[in-house]
């Protein structure tokens, strides 16, 4: 479709028909104070080589991770990605594909989202995966949203120790609705106080939200949760750190209804923060509840095999008020490249890297320990990051950044009565002598 330039002829009869006199007045809603009247502000117009310059002298300011000793955490992580996954990824069937809409012209696409899907149901134990989401709090959300609609009740409950940013796109979701959400406190050892959560079930509790590993890296006791709960029509939501289920027990086993998450533990790289991919499965009987889209095997007229999109319960697809999501995009790319990874490092491998970065993090709290300034809030029932204590936190993370090491990050941001804490992670990628030196430097800062 060629694009054409409005004439003035053409504008004229524009405005004509909104009633405005002019194109300027299209932008009267925008406050004065943000209007730039002196256009000498607006840059010169440069080169293709004096632009790539110029972003390249920006880019460099940035930090690189792999320039630093990182041990940054908290919802992301900094796993090693085969350079295989890189050069299958990127070919352009996967990389240049947005959505199926003609499922039948995109049969590699559905395909590899098939095999994404079937590897998210071998990690959880689960029946049905949808096929990605846009990341981990948008999946909380929805998988929020479905439990509401499977038992047609107004209260969700959501553990404090769940990450605090899902906490806020949940609250976002549905703070202007008929909706209610209560938090139910950590106890003393970081886990969810199973007391108040007692206090709180009552018969219009739609869901409980718990997350294993939480957010500060504890494993939860996800069976006795559910057995609170089993008697009471209430879902249980896990939201999980995928990693971890090389070495937990899949959450069906667990009494979980719906399991949500962030997936980019699985090849996908940190980025600046993103973009990831959400994961979603659940049970059978509630595969109609599910948002975005499932693809589904079958066979054709002729008896060959043939994937489809067997449901597709987005408002582009149905009537909005049968949709049971908004979100009308997944990442696919993302979600292939986890199943690409999957497949790359095989069973034993991606056991292998869940088990070096427990290992690795068990390490570190041990080096800690050594240090009589440093103790721990909780106990360190952990799987790859922990919440440590010391005297003037913000300054000695300031001291470490100043020698190329991020400790971590600062837990009172989020949780005021964790003062002074800091949550650090480990995954297989931290080397013996990377850990030694983070604890061996805190020592020369705290010890001169």
């Amino acid at each position: 479709m060629p694009y054409i330039l409005n004439t003035p002829e053409d504008i004229e009869k524009m405005l004509k028909e909104i009633g405005l006199s002019s194109p300027e007045e299209l932008f009267n809603h925008i406050p004065k104070e943000t209007k730039i009247d002196d256009l000498s502000l607006i840059p010169e117009r440069k080169s293709e080589l004096e632009v790539s310059n110029t972003l390249n002298a920006l880019a460099k300011r940035n930090k690189s991770i792999n320039k630093l000793n990182s041990f940054l955490g908290a919802g992301l992580y900094d796993h090693y990605v085969p350079c295989a996954l890189k050069h299958l990824v990127y070919r352009s069937e996967f990389y240049t594909s947005y959505t199926p809409y003609q499922p039948e012209c995109s049969q590699g696409i559905l395909q590899a989202i098939y095999e994404y899907q079937s590897f998210i149901c071998l990690l959880t134990g689960m029946d049905v995966s949808n096929a990605s989401m846009y990341d981990g709090a948008t999946s909380l959300a929805e998988a929020t949203s479905m439990s509401l609609r499977i038992n047609k009740k107004n209260t969700i409950i959501v553990a404090k120790s769940v990450h605090p940013e899902y906490r806020e796109v949940l609250d976002t979701y549905f703070k202007h609705s008929d909706y209610s959400i209560i938090e139910v406190p950590y106890n003393n050892d970081g886990l969810i106080d199973t007391n108040a959560l007692e206090t709180l079930l009552e018969n219009n509790i739609s869901c409980l939200i718990i997350q294993s590993p939480n957010f500060f890296g504890l494993i939860e006791d996800i069976h006795r949760v559910s057995t609170m709960i089993k008697d009471k029509n209430i879902l249980l939501i896990e939201v999980t750190n995928p990693m971890s289920l090389a070495l937990l027990k899949e959450p069906k086993q667990l009494g979980v209804d719906i399991v949500c998450g962030d997936g980019q533990p699985l090849g996908n790289n940190l980025c600046f923060g993103g973009p990831t991919f959400g994961f979603l499965a659940t049970k059978k009987e509630y595969l109609r509840q599910m948002p975005g889209r499932i693809v589904g095997k079958t066979e054709d007229s002729e008896g060959n095999v043939a994937f489809c999109l067997t449901l597709q319960t987005r408002e582009q697809h149905i009537r909005r008020e049968k949709a049971t999501s908004n979100i009308c995009s997944n990442e696919s790319l993302n979600a292939i490249a986890a199943a690409v990874y999957l497949a790359l490092l095989g069973k034993e491998g991606f056991k292998n890297a869940a088990l070096y970065s427990l290992n690795n993090t068990h390490y570190l709290i041990k080096r800690l320990k050594e240090i009589k300034e440093v103790n721990f809030p909780f106990k360190t029932l952990v799987f790859n990051e922990f919440a440590w204590r010391i005297n003037g936190a913000r300054e000695i993370l300031k001291k470490l950044e100043e020698k190329n090491i991020l400790a971590g990050v600062i837990l009172d941001k989020f949780y005021p009565e964790l003062k002074d804490c800091i949550l650090s992670c480990c995954t297989e990628k931290k080397t013996k002598k990377e850990m030694d030196d983070f604890v061996d430097t805190l020592k020369e800062i705290i010890h001169g």
